[in-house]
């Protein structure tokens, strides 16, 4: 992609106020970005409302062109990095399964990686030593599989797999970073990848990341497992969601007593498969 269209990309990902329902509009509405952008205020109306079609209009705010920048010098000094796009050839058609396909997304590595079938370790981010041990050996394990591990770069759970995985010299390993700018050692994380896995981290304009780390795991993923959960775990609503897109969730279940067991015992009641080995997990993945 030439460095005007990376600029395209990205100026309209990151204008302020731009949401999901916004981009996905123009997108259809006008096609690629340096089309968008020529267009008349009146065509823009048709799919925006006045006030965010004048802002795409006007001139990027300095703080905008800071972090367009910013990104485009992530591009040039990482090999392998670079924007995924609808447009893109090889677009995951896993990434169009979802009600909200990620639009643009920072890219380091093989994306190819993709087009395997996908797994993710998941749970608590205050785990048991038992979970994260389990989170530890299995990660180990599914990374020497022909899948391809998708982990967040969350606490706890998603922590340790990750860790483990990195570890093990991990040739699949496929990591989902919330914040591209001010996250720790991202810039070495992505060299680390650049080579033998891949890292994706979304590119919007949003205050809080999160939402978007999570919509970008719901794309990439096909199959979660989750580890420990309690009752009031964020994980058990991201399952929730990841089971309204048809994606297949596993548990591990534990004891009546443990708190750390009450989210995964309630996702097996509700249709979770329950899984208590890799070799479980690599039998409902092929099923």
């Amino acid at each position: 992609m030439s460095l005007e269209k990376q600029k395209n990309w990205l100026r309209l990902a990151l204008t302020p106020g731009m949401q999901f329902e916004s981009f996905y509009g123009l997108l259809k509405a006008f096609g690629l970005p340096e089309t968008i952008f020529s267009q008349s205020l009146s065509s823009l109306m048709t799919v925006l409302p006045q006030s965010m079609a004048l802002s795409l209009r006007r001139t990027p705010l300095p703080q905008t062109d800071d972090q367009i920048e910013g990104i485009l010098h992530f591009l040039s000094s990482v090999p392998n990095a670079r924007l995924l796009v609808p447009s893109d050839e090889d677009f995951p058609k896993q990434f169009l399964t979802v009600p909200q396909p990620p639009l643009v997304t920072l890219a380091v590595g093989n994306v190819a990686l993709l087009n395997k079938t996908t797994v993710s370790l998941v749970g608590s981010s205050h785990p048991s030593a038992q979970g994260e041990e389990i989170a530890k050996s299995w990660a180990s394990s599914l990374v020497r599989k022909n899948v391809a591990l998708v982990e967040g770069d969350g606490e706890g759970i998603e922590n340790a797999a990750l860790k483990s995985a990195i570890k093990s010299n991990a040739q699949s390993l496929v990591i989902v970073s919330k914040n591209i700018t001010n996250a720790p050692n991202f810039f070495e994380k992505s060299l680390f990848v650049s080579k033998r896995g891949l890292l994706l981290s979304p590119i919007e304009m949003q205050n809080d990341p999160w939402p978007s780390r999570q919509r970008l795991l719901l794309a990439g993923v096909e199959h979660f497992v989750v580890i420990e959960a309690s009752a009031r775990s964020k994980v058990l609503s991201l399952m929730r969601e990841a089971a309204d897109i048809n994606r297949n969730i596993l548990a591990v279940p534990g004891s009546i007593y443990s708190p750390l067991s009450k989210g995964t015992n309630r996702l097996i009641r509700e249709g979770a498969k329950l899984v208590e080995s890799v070799d479980d997990i690599l039998s409902e993945v092929a099923n």
